[in-house]
C-alpha cells in the first residue's frame, strides 16, 4: 500500500492501527483526512515506518523488513527510520510500543534500526540563514509593531 501511494504522489500521513483494516483478505488504509498529493520525502519516509511498526506489531521485526525488502530499498527503509522519532509516531502506535516494550522487552523502532544500513538521525528542524533572518525580521517587525501600537495608544489618551 504504501509503495503504491509513494507511486501515486500520495503520503497518508496517519498510518495508525486504527486505519489499518483487512477486507476480504486484503489490507485497506482507511481516513485518509491528512493524506497529501506531492508530499516530501521525509513525510513518505514516516508513512513507511509506521506502517512497518503497525505490521511487527503483531509479528516479528525481522519479518516484515525482509517483507518490505520486496517494495523499497535498504536505503529507503533506513531513512524511514532515520527520520522516525516519538512525535511521528501516532500515540496509539506509541502506546502499542510501550506495552510491548514492558512486556516483553521488544524494541522494535530499534529493531528496524539495527537491520536497516546505518543512517544518522534525520533532524526535524533545521536552521537556515534564511529561516534565522526571517525569524529575526519577524520578530523586530512585531515588536516594531507594538511598540507603535503603545505609541497611539498614549498619545490619544494624553
Amino acid at each position: 500500500i504504501v509503495r503504491r501511494m509513494w507511486d501515486a504522489g500520495i503520503a497518508h500521513r496517519d498510518i495508525k492501527p486504527a486505519n489499518v483494516m483487512v477486507a476480504e483478505g486484503r489490507v485497506v488504509l482507511i481516513d485518509p483526512a491528512f493524506a497529501t498529493l506531492r508530499p516530501s520525502p521525509w513525510r513518505q519516509a514516516v508513512d513507511l515506518a509506521n506502517m512497518m511498526i503497525i505490521l511487527a506489531l503483531r509479528t516479528s521485526p525481522e519479518r516484515v523488513y525482509e517483507r518490505a525488502l520486496g517494495f523499497f530499498s535498504p536505503d529507503d527503509i533506513a531513512e524511514a527510520f532515520a527520520a522516525m522519532r516519538s512525535i511521528t509516531i501516532p500515540s496509539q502506535s506509541r502506546s502499542s510500543l510501550a506495552i510491548l516494550k514492558k512486556t516483553q522487552g521488544v524494541d522494535i523502532v530499534e529493531r528496524f534500526r539495527e537491520l536497516a544500513p546505518h543512517r544518522e538521525r534525520i533532524s526535524l528542524q533545521r536552521w537556515t540563514w534564511r529561516r534565522v533572518g526571517l525569524t529575526a525580521g519577524a520578530v523586530l517587525a512585531a515588536m516594531v509593531l507594538v511598540s507603535w501600537l503603545i505609541d497611539s495608544l498614549m498619545t490619544g489618551l494624553l
